[in-house]
């Protein structure tokens, strides 16, 4: 489990642990698990997944933006994001 943030200019998404999220990032797609190296990257336009423990998934879709790993910590600082992640424990 790793702590995710999903942020936008006028809100917080989500904010929690998390098994797993995918991302849409500006060469593709990227996985990111537990204790990833750490990285900065662009985000395009899609749909990024979040499995919370238990192997639930959910998704919103992303627009513009950046995903930054680093100390078993993710954050997603999109432009938009449209839906929402629940909270689970």
């Amino acid at each position: 489990m790793f702590q995710l943030s999903i942020l936008t200019p006028e809100r917080s998404v989500f904010e929690g642990a998390v098994e797993y999220v995918q991302v849409p990032g500006s060469q593709g797609y990227l996985g990111v698990l537990a204790h990833h190296a750490a990285l900065v990257t662009s985000l395009a336009s899609g749909t990024l997944t979040v499995r919370h423990a238990g192997g639930h998934e959910e998704t919103v879709n992303v627009s513009g933006g950046f995903f930054e790993v680093s100390n078993n910590r993710a954050t997603v600082l999109a432009d938009t994001v449209t839906g929402d992640v629940a909270a689970r424990s």
